[in-house]
């Protein structure tokens, strides 16, 4: 009994908060080891009863967590029972199991808690934020077990719980497991008003507005001082300072294909961040070297990281090696199975080798894990087009462009109402400029020249919008050439060659513009003026087989139309011309020295 009372008082003697202190000092400090000393010891006297609290419990399997004792911070929380009436606890049990790679040890214990525990309460935000955490490793949990739709639920529901949950809605982008009118309805009906001040509102949808137009092409720069309320303005000077609204631009214009500018601004950030976008970068500008030297420095720096060998993989499919892009691109789906990037970019691989069939396999992984992104029916589509498949590609180019578009009527809608050829529906909802430009060139394909015209005009008026010049990027020179080719089957050549020029300029010296602009003067009757343009192509390519056989066909059509001699042409003689030796020297006179010097033949009688 006296051992009992001795140890009541020590225990009231010890300052359970200055312990609580010194936890998160060490903890801030990385002093791991110090922090679990004394989280420990907080646990131990707080527990005056025999038991410890949820919140003391919490803070020693945080420790525990932090020190990668991961097994152990689980079973801290699970031994007691508090994952079932105490989110802090149930939160940090279940990330112990999602990094020990147990996603359904994690699924199981939050479906042994309480039923009101994760409900949101309107009067307690600090409730609502731990149960925003736990949604999100639920979230992390159901994907890891592919069970996306549920996942993508969660973090509907972590958004609505806790509207300043950044990290919800940059998992509901980054895995696209929302289409784009989903996620601006989720943004636009979050309660920001209710649970966040004015200021920091403004903020929140900003931001989020920004972050939803990751697809859009951005402002050459973001002007801030036309806003209409001065809070506004200063809100949006303070987020454009931030490193997200960086990061957020550069991915716009990227997908602008602003590469340069975009690899700037991501360089004014920081060399690490956002690695998969500037491994994107560097590819499009076919810096291989600069490329190489970021995925060697990834990889020593974070080789258990899936961007690292994506990078790697990068680089080898820039140098045109795809069986090692292919190697080090697995390796990164091993380690993040739900990185769409790496399948588009597997896909890629095959897709150089020309062997379809693969591709499209990538392509429709990519489309499973990335439900709500247009770029995987973007590929297949293009894939179906490579293997003369109208139809197939059709479907898929449709689906690519009802995904990029905000509008939530269905194709089978637009079908109804509109009139015309199949590649005819699609002119009014491509607004990707991509998606529009592999529209006209299938439409093309299939000999429907009218709607090839459309979508290809509606691409190059995709491209150039919010841009500052009317002129578009040397990107789209190829777009150029197709409505070159396009405007000469539809009997308009005069069009065609000013198309061509346009093309040329982006792009001087093109062999294939060249030939191609060279035969639109050949239909217009031009014979000098293409035979100067097919030998300028063959001059940039003399293997180009269009231009070969277009300038054989020229030389003899030239040939045909030149009027056959009426007569031999005359041979004139050329005039007589007579030669005579000169005259003989006469004989020199006869000296006192008869010895005859200038003879120097020899004798031997």
């Amino acid at each position: 009994m006296a051992k009992a009372e001795t140890t009541t008082v020590g225990l009231e003697c010890l300052n359970i908060d200055f312990m609580r202190s010194l936890v998160k000092q060490y903890s801030e400090l990385g002093q791991w080891t110090s922090a679990l000393f004394w989280a420990d010891a907080a646990a131990a006297a707080g527990s005056g009863n025999g038991t410890a609290s949820g919140d003391d419990i919490w803070l020693l399997a945080s420790v525990m967590l932090s020190r990668g004792e991961l097994h152990r911070a689980a079973h801290t929380v699970t031994s007691r029972g508090l994952h079932r009436g105490h989110l802090l606890c149930l939160g940090v049990a279940m990330r112990a199991y999602l990094a020990a790679r147990e996603p359904a040890t994690a699924i199981n214990i939050i479906e042994e808690c309480e039923p009101g525990l994760l409900e949101a309460k309107n009067t307690d935000q600090t409730h609502n934020r731990a149960l925003a955490g736990v949604l999100v490793w639920q979230a992390r949990a159901l994907w890891a077990l592919e069970r996306r739709e549920a996942g993508a639920a969660a973090l509907c529901a972590a958004l609505r719980a806790d509207c300043a949950c950044y990290e919800a809605l940059d998992m509901l982008l980054d895995h696209h497991a929302l289409t784009p009118a989903q996620e601006s309805e989720l943004v636009e009906s979050l309660p920001v008003s209710s649970q966040l001040g004015a200021a920091e509102g403004a903020l929140v949808r900003a931001a989020y507005r920004e972050r939803l137009n990751r697809y859009t092409p951005a402002p050459r720069e973001p002007n801030v001082t036309q806003l209409d309320c001065p809070m506004k303005a200063d809100v949006e000077v303070c987020r454009s300072r931030t490193a997200e609204a960086s990061i957020c631009r550069a991915r716009r214009l990227a997908a602008g294909c602003e590469w340069a500018a975009a690899l700037k601004l991501l360089d004014s950030v920081d060399p690490w961040c956002s690695g998969d976008i500037r491994a994107a970068c560097l590819v499009e500008l076919r810096k291989s070297s600069e490329l190489f030297a970021f995925a060697h420095t990834l990889v020593d720096a974070y080789p258990n990281s899936w961007i690292s060998w994506y990078a790697v993989g990068c680089y080898y499919y820039l140098i045109g090696k795809s069986e090692f892009a292919r190697r080090y691109l697995s390796k990164a789906k091993s380690l993040e199975p739900g990185a769409g990037c790496v399948w588009l970019a597997y896909g890629h691989s095959f897709a150089n080798e020309k062997e379809h069939d693969q591709a499209m396999a990538a392509y429709f992984k990519a489309s499973q894990l990335m439900g709500g992104c247009h770029l995987p029916p973007l590929y297949v589509g293009v894939e179906c087009s490579l293997l003369n498949n109208a139809a197939m590609c059709e479907r898929f180019l449709a689906r690519a462009a009802t995904l990029h578009s905000d509008s939530e009527a269905s194709l089978e809608k637009l079908v109804e109402r509109s009139e015309g050829s199949c590649w005819e529906r699609l002119v009014p909802i491509a607004n990707e400029p991509h998606v529009a430009h592999e529209a006209g060139a299938a439409a093309f394909n299939a000999g429907d020249y009218n709607a090839a015209h459309k979508l290809l005009t509606r691409a190059l008026d995709a491209a150039r919008a919010n841009r500052d010049v009317c002129q578009v990027g040397a990107r789209w020179a190829a777009t150029l050439d197709a409505l070159g080719h396009t405007c000469r089957r539809l009997g308009r050549a005069a069009e065609a060659c000013t198309w061509h020029g346009r093309a040329l300029a982006l792009r001087p010296g093109r062999a294939g513009s060249l030939a191609a602009r060279g035969l639109a003067l050949a239909v217009l009757g031009r014979e000098p003026a293409a035979a100067a343009a097919l030998h300028a192509a063959l001059a940039a390519d003399p293997d180009h087989v269009l231009a070969l056989a277009l300038l054989d066909a020229l030389v003899e059509r030239l040939d045909r139309a030149a009027p056959a001699p009426e007569e031999e042409i005359p041979q004139f003689p050329f005039p007589p011309v007579e030669i005579s030796a000169p005259p003989a020297p006469s004989p020199a006179p006869a000296t006192g020295d008869v010895t005859n010097t200038s003879d120097m033949s020899m004798s031997f009688d």
